[in-house]
Formats: structure tokens, C-alpha cells, sequence
């Protein structure tokens, strides 16, 4: 049992790393799918072993806290997003693996800095 927790580590850290360059023919191309078709016989089981652990134990967090949701999004939001399929582009380093998701924005927001003023106005007194 030891070793096949090795070994599933060890093709997460392998498998999580994008390799720089990128495919200039068709044998690379080809070379890219056959490795990211094998490395999802792995990475799939363990992604939806996590996400279905992530989604038990957030459940529980949740009904523990009183029903609290951001307790149960703690677990809930690595665990079930992320990337559920290695592809040909993941591999290249075209695009990026995230294995434990998240749901922060990868660009600042777009709302003007004037937001409390809008949220004051609410509660002021008529």
C-alpha cells in the first residue's frame, strides 16, 4: 500500500510540473497524447478520489459548524475544481495543471474603488 501512495505522489509531482518547450511535429504531438492518454489511467482515479473526499469532508465541516458554508467551501473549492484531464497542452506547458483548484480571479476586479459609498447607502438612516 506504501508504495502505490509513493507512486501516485510521485506522478502528481511529475505530472504537475509543466515542461517547457513545446511540440514541433507530429511525433512530438503524438509523444504528447500517448503520454497524457497513460498519465490519466493515474491522475483521473486520484482527482476524483480527492474530489469525493473533499466533498465528504466539507460536508461534514459544514454540519459541524452549524451550517456553515464557508467552512465547507474550505474543502470544497480545492478539492472539486481543478483539472480533471491531462492534455497534450497541460504536458507542453500551454496551459496550466492545477490539481487542487481554486476560485480567485487571476485578474484584479473591475469594480471602482468607490464600492463602500454603494454599500453605505443601504444603511444609512432616511
Amino acid at each position: 500500500m506504501r508504495r502505490v501512495v509513493a507512486a501516485v505522489l510521485m506522478a502528481g509531482l511529475v505530472l504537475g510540473t509543466p515542461v517547457t518547450g513545446s511540440a514541433k511535429g507530429p511525433g512530438n504531438e503524438i509523444a504528447l497524447s500517448i503520454v497524457a492518454s497513460a498519465g490519466n489511467l493515474v491522475y483521473v482515479p486520484v482527482k476524483v478520489a480527492v474530489a469525493f473526499g473533499g466533498l465528504v469532508l466539507g460536508t461534514f465541516a459544514g454540519l459541524f459548524t452549524g451550517g456553515d458554508t464557508r467552512a465547507a467551501y474550505a474543502f470544497w473549492v480545492p478539492c472539486v475544481s481543478g483539472t480533471y484531464l491531462l492534455t497534450p497542452a497541460h504536458l507542453d506547458g500551454s496551459r496550466p495543471l492545477e490539481f487542487f483548484g481554486s476560485d480567485y480571479a487571476d485578474r484584479a476586479s473591475t469594480m471602482p474603488n468607490d464600492v463602500g459609498a454603494v454599500y453605505d447607502a443601504a444603511y444609512k438612516s432616511k
